[in-house]
């Protein structure tokens, strides 16, 4: 069994910036920025639970309130009455929840 061509050319794309990384021509700082705007491209909007990536959203959320420190224990209040008001809303007693962030 060979390598199929997609492979191999991934291969050779990673040798390729490990090689201009080695060399100088590309500082790992630069290749950092640019995953970084890469995955806010990908993934720094949420939109909703239509979103295809709202699963891993959600799964993210979560990671960052069991870590700790990412969102501060204030900002988390406010949110969870967020959350409250559209519970109850959604339970008919007709609240519009607006976040109260001065942001």
């Amino acid at each position: 069994m060979g390598i199929s061509t997609e492979k191999k050319s991934a291969v050779e794309a990673a040798m390729s910036i490990a090689q201009d990384v080695t060399d100088g021509r590309i500082a790992p700082a630069d290749l950092e920025a640019q995953a970084l705007t890469e995955c806010r491209r990908l993934f720094g909007r949420v939109a909703g639970p239509g979103d295809p990536l709202w699963g891993l959203h959600v799964e993210v959320c979560r990671q960052v309130l069991q870590v700790g420190g990412g969102i501060p224990a204030d900002e988390l209040a406010e949110w969870a009455a967020v959350e409250a008001a559209r519970d109850a809303s959604d339970a008919g007693v007709g609240v519009n929840p607006t976040p109260l962030l001065n942001d």
